[in-house]
């Protein structure tokens, strides 16, 4: 094949994934929980900078910037606040942001209800993939697993 032709499709290749990453928007995005029952978020990555809010064990934020001991992060209204590392975990969940979410049994509207879940509730997440608008999601109190819309739930 001649170089000319490996460039262009290179070129359109790249071209394609730019625009998918463009569209996905958070598809690519990074996400913790905090591990803590409590944690504070600050304006800036110290704990001598303003506190300026309190989030509860499991509350999912997205991770602007990683530094070694403190991460900027975003939560589901778009505040921007910086949270110490070690108050982070990896462990990903996502927070439902309608209410009387429906979590089904299969990822389908046809399939049977489980329950119906209140808005702002943390769910632990069993998979990042996100499959034709479901994600797989499992409660925290019931244990309850099952599959959601995921433009109900904020944290993918």
């Amino acid at each position: 094949m001649p170089l000319k032709m490996l460039i262009k499709i290179f070129f359109k290749l790249t071209s394609v994934f730019l625009i998918l990453m463009f569209f996905s928007g958070s598809v690519f995005a990074d996400f913790i929980s905090v591990k803590t029952k409590k944690a504070l978020l600050y304006e800036g990555p110290s704990a001598s900078t303003k506190k300026l809010y309190i989030v509860t064990e499991g509350y999912p934020l997205q991770i602007m910037v990683n530094l070694k001991d403190w991460k900027k992060v975003k939560d589901h209204t778009g505040n921007i606040s910086w949270i110490q590392s070690n108050f982070a975990d990896k462990n990903r969940t996502v927070m439902t942001i309608k209410s009387n979410v429906n979590l089904y049994h299969k990822a389908s509207l046809q399939s049977s209800k489980l329950g119906q879940i209140s808005k702002f509730v943390i769910l632990n997440l069993n998979s990042t993939l996100v499959t034709d608008g479901w994600v797989n999601v499992q409660s925290q109190l019931e244990g309850l697993s099952g599959f959601v819309r995921f433009d109900k739930v904020w944290g993918l």
